[in-house]
């Protein structure tokens, strides 16, 4: 029983203290966009893999849409393909749960702020080439841009740790419409602090509906 006890505690240190590996690229050459999501653990023994080599906006009567293929790859092999898209009412809905969310879980935000700062960023690139064709355009775009991407990355350093200096370039092409830009995020976060902020979030959903029930009882 005691070397049971010993095992399990030992189990769940590794657990605690294992780190996952989140790398996210997305790449834009003209109008096509992929995206690539990875989550690896263990040295990479475990690694999952999404990858969204098409995504598209087409015009429909109902508003225009988004038409997205993803892949998921697991261990090496492809284990499920998806053509899908995403309509205007579905985003609507996604927006009215997140707000009811955010209603309901306003007290918790300093959990998941806390949360957030214990993800480590290790690497953040962003790149970018582009071209209207008319210098003067070119000039004026390049530096809307490098305002876009000072004002993306102060909120994330805000947010989130940060292990690396983030690296940005915007190279003007002064004689040719083009648009090429790409992102490589790298993070690293452990096991046990998002464990750790489940459990703070269970409690005070707890404690929430304790108070409320409490509240209840006394007016009645």
């Amino acid at each position: 029983m005691g070397w049971f006890l010993f095992s399990l505690f030992l189990l769940l240190l590794v657990i605690i203290f294992t780190p996952v590996h989140i790398s996210v690229f997305y790449g834009r050459v003209e109008a096509n966009d992929h995206l690539v999501v990875e989550l690896t653990a263990w040295f990479r023994l475990i690694r999952r893999k999404y990858e969204i080599p098409i995504l598209a906006i087409k015009p429909t009567e109902k508003g225009p849409e988004m038409m997205y293929k993803m892949e998921t790859v697991q261990q090496k092999r492809k284990t499920k393909e998806e053509v899908d898209d995403v309509t205007h009412r579905q985003v609507q809905t996604w927006y009215h749960l997140y707000q009811s969310l955010l209603k309901r879980f306003r007290d918790v935000q300093p959990v998941m702020k806390h949360f957030f700062k214990r993800i480590r960023c290790t690497k953040l690139e962003w790149h970018t080439t582009m071209g209207t064709g008319q210098a003067d355009e070119t000039g004026a775009l390049t530096g809307i841009i490098w305002s876009i991407k000072s004002m993306i990355v102060g909120v994330v350093s805000h947010t989130l740790s940060f292990r690396t200096m983030p690296r940005m370039s915007v190279q003007p092409v002064w004689n040719q419409p083009l648009l090429r830009t790409q992102i490589q995020c790298n993070l690293r976060l452990y096991v046990g602090d998002a464990l750790l902020a489940g459990i703070k979030l269970l409690l005070r959903t707890q404690l929430k509906r304790g108070r409320k029930w409490q509240t209840a009882a006394g007016k009645a």
